[in-house]
């Protein structure tokens, strides 16, 4: 995601951490949700405190920071390489240039960023204990306890694009020796997770003969749909590798003649049987150039 869609804020375990343009939408919709509330919890900010707002849309940001930073360095100690961090409107992802090769690493590698979120709210929830309220330090330390626990549990869900998908895939890449049959598992049960979310959220009002919040709807909605969407693209990414497994390079390959690059087109096709054999165009020092069609 790199480019005009996002501002570099520095680098993590030798990865570039970028922060999205979109990342704003969500801020505004925080600052705008809880501004409110602040004001008739302290009525002496009185505007001040849509800033303190703004200030939970910061610390939910550094949480994300902190979650995605715990993927990345446990990642390089078990020898990835982190490509790049991103905090997006979506929340954040680590992208990894190599995966691991055991289930074992890529558990711990997912779970050390609820991890991280867990720690960090113990310490804040140590340091509001200190802090005397109603306060906005108070407030600040509070909202960073909630963010960090609810990051925690909705990540260790169960099911991919979530971190706690990645329990499931190496549980069953471990269980059948097939990594390609894990990421189809945890996509699977990545759709069981979306349509869940949904559901609790949705299905109390509407048990209770109340009509849900249309602002609730629309989030709850934009999350399930998400993830719907990571879980599908696992679904056929798991898929499609279980077919690669079981392919041989015998039922694919093509018997070939190398040519000078140089050769004349209808040639080269005559030396190629009729299309029998694949032509592969060399130079003169016999290195690969092209394939001819």
């Amino acid at each position: 995601m790199s480019g005009p869609a996002s501002v570099r804020l520095g680098t993590i375990a030798g990865a570039p951490v970028r922060l999205s343009w979109s990342w704003l939408l969500i801020a505004a919709v925080i600052t705008l949700a809880f501004g409110p509330q602040i004001q008739r919890a302290l009525p002496s900010l009185g505007g001040g405190a849509y800033g303190v707002a703004l200030g939970y849309a910061v610390l939910l940001a550094l949480s994300v920071l902190v979650h995605e930073a715990a993927h990345a360095l446990t990642g390089r100690a078990f020898g990835q390489r982190t490509e790049e961090i991103a905090l997006t409107l979506w929340g954040g992802h680590t992208q990894f240039r190599s995966l691991s090769a055991r289930p074992l690493d890529t558990v711990l590698t997912a779970m050390a960023g609820p991890a991280a979120n867990l720690v960090l709210a113990g310490l804040a929830h140590l340091a509001a204990r200190a802090v005397a309220g109603p306060s906005v330090p108070a407030l600040l330390l509070e909202v960073t306890v909630w963010a960090n626990l609810l990051l925690a549990a909705f990540n260790a869900l169960p099911g991919t694009p979530l971190d706690g998908g990645r329990m499931v895939e190496s549980a069953v890449w471990a269980a059948t020796g097939s990594r390609a049959r894990g990421v189809e598992a945890a996509g699977w049960a990545g759709r069981v997770v979306a349509v869940g979310v949904l559901a609790a959220v949705l299905g109390p009002p509407i048990l209770a003969g109340r009509a849900p919040d249309l602002f609730v709807v629309v989030l709850a909605a934009w999350v399930a749909l998400t993830l719907w969407r990571g879980a599908d693209d696992a679904v056929r990414h798991g898929r499609w590798s279980r077919r690669l497994e079981t392919l041989r390079l015998e039922q694919v390959e093509t018997p070939a003649v190398a040519l000078p690059e140089h050769l004349g087109v209808a040639e080269a096709l005559a030396q190629a049987d009729d299309g029998r054999r694949a032509v592969v165009a060399v130079d003169g020092a016999g290195r690969p150039r092209g394939v001819l069609d």
